[in-house]
């Protein structure tokens, strides 16, 4: 991080605002929005800046010098003089003063974001002072998915803290109380603005409220690895989690999506070597389930695509654990899409299987006449180790040898690698690019369409 992200309580504190045009016009309006003690030194003052100045407002009609920066918490250059702005910087530097120079990063202690209000509630957004545009952007973002009434929400909250605190001493048990609340309907009610039904269902909710109560597991897809295939409600469940238990194909970056005071579990498998076995994986889910937390089991792809997800759902219903299944893009999916490979085609696929390509005792065990039937994609999951035996069975299984084949590893990720080649030369072609990280094959005639649609990766 370039800057500590801060909230400054600047009323009744002094504060320096050198520059009277539009631009500081702006800045004035925030620190008398938040109470402080302005003083405005310029030699020419615009009507705005006049008419903005009210009794905790003081102007000094001339240039700046640097003992202004004196007693002062905080000094803003707002001015098109470079040489000012300098001395600005300088003797508030010098003096350990706070100081903003708009729209110069390299002369400021501080900056200002681009803000969203929802008073009491205040998000911020700053990118260090490289993309003000790019800060408005996300502001943008933030204004379009925050209610309208936020504000509200906080002040009906801060009214139960103390009543909710003293009957739930527990912290995190305290903690999914407010979680519950701002999931439920008092929520809908406090953003509807209809203050009476929230304290109503707050009330109720913290009455029949107990505290030993089990926790709720998510099962979620992460998808192929591109955080932005990630699901809206797999957003949310990460946002809300006391724990996150997530695989090894799971992006750092959306580990990194949920609450930062989450507890991260790496259960991870890789191929040949599992860290964890599955039944210490159930148990583990199971225990954090019983301490009441909010469980999400992060999966790469899809839980229900060869991710085991059902034999994890199958023990939490035996053990009573609430869980849901929240879907996510399956690899086959996201890598043909980023790869231009269409898996359907009403010319040249009628159909897709997919199966994975895992060895047993050193053989991959598959139903080999049907995989090799045309008109037809194949994909195949895990299937860099086997691909040797894979592509030779199919061909003695009547699949023709030059059937167009890719072989995609790190899928939908900015170093996606796509190989392409036919079924009989794609083992050597994998082999001579040293591929490595998760792989998916596609094999079939829909390959073809790539050179066509254009390559990506």
């Amino acid at each position: 991080m370039d800057y500590l992200p801060l909230f400054v309580n600047v009323t009744n504190r002094r504060c320096l605002l050198v520059g009277a045009g539009v631009v500081a016009a702006r800045r004035l309006r925030w620190l008398l929005e938040a109470g402080a003690n302005v003083t405005v030194v310029a030699p020419d003052i615009n009507d705005e800046v006049r008419a903005l100045c009210t009794g905790r407002s003081e102007i000094r009609v001339r240039r700046f010098e640097p003992d202004d920066v004196i007693g002062v918490l905080l000094a803003i250059a707002a001015t098109d003089d470079s040489a000012v702005n300098r001395a600005v910087y300088d003797a508030a530097n010098k003096r350990g003063v706070l100081v903003n120079t708009v729209d110069d990063a390299t002369l400021s202690s501080v900056i200002f974001p681009s803000i969203v209000k929802r008073d009491p509630v205040i998000v911020a957004v700053s990118t260090g002072g490289r993309s003000p545009t790019l800060a408005r952007r996300v502001r943008s973002l933030l204004e379009m998915r925050l209610p309208a009434r936020l504000g509200m929400a906080a002040d009906v909250l801060d009214r139960w803290r103390s009543r909710v605190k003293l009957d739930i001493p527990d912290v995190a048990s305290r903690r999914r109380f407010w979680d519950e609340v701002l999931d439920g309907p008092a929520a809908n009610a406090m953003y509807d603005g209809n203050i009476d039904l929230a304290d109503s269902l707050i009330g109720a909710r913290l009455n029949r409220w107990d505290q030993h109560a089990l926790g709720f597991v998510s099962l979620v897809g992460a998808g192929p690895g591109d955080p932005g295939l990630l699901t809206l409600k797999a957003l949310q469940c990460l946002e809300r989690a006391d724990v996150v238990f997530y695989d090894n194909l799971v992006s750092t970056e959306i580990v990194a999506m949920s609450r930062r005071d989450a507890r991260h579990v790496y259960v991870g498998k890789r191929r040949a070597f599992h860290t964890v076995r599955q039944e210490s994986i159930n148990t583990m889910l199971i225990d954090a389930a019983r301490a009441g937390d909010r469980v999400v089991r992060l999966k790469g792809g899809d839980p229900f695509i060869f991710g085991r997800g059902g034999e994890e759902i199958e023990t939490l219903a035996e053990q009573g654990i609430p869980f849901e299944v929240v879907p996510g893009i399956t690899a086959a999916l996201g890598c043909a899409s980023y790869a231009n490979i269409p898996l359907t085609h009403r010319d040249w696929a009628h159909s897709v299987r997919f199966v994975t390509g895992n060895l047993t005792e050193d053989r991959v065990n598959l139903d080999w006449p049907e995989l090799a039937k045309p008109d037809q994609t194949l994909v195949i999951y895990m299937g860099l180790r086997g691909l040797p035996e894979i592509c030779r069975e199919l061909i003695a299984h009547g699949m023709d040898p030059t059937t167009p084949a890719a072989l995609i590893a790190r899928g939908t990720m900015p170093d996606q690698q796509v190989i392409e080649a036919s079924v009989d030369s794609l083992p050597k072609a994998a082999q001579a690019a040293e591929i490595h990280g998760p792989t998916t094959v596609i094999i079939g005639r829909v390959v073809a369409l790539r050179k066509r649609l254009g390559r990506r990766g």
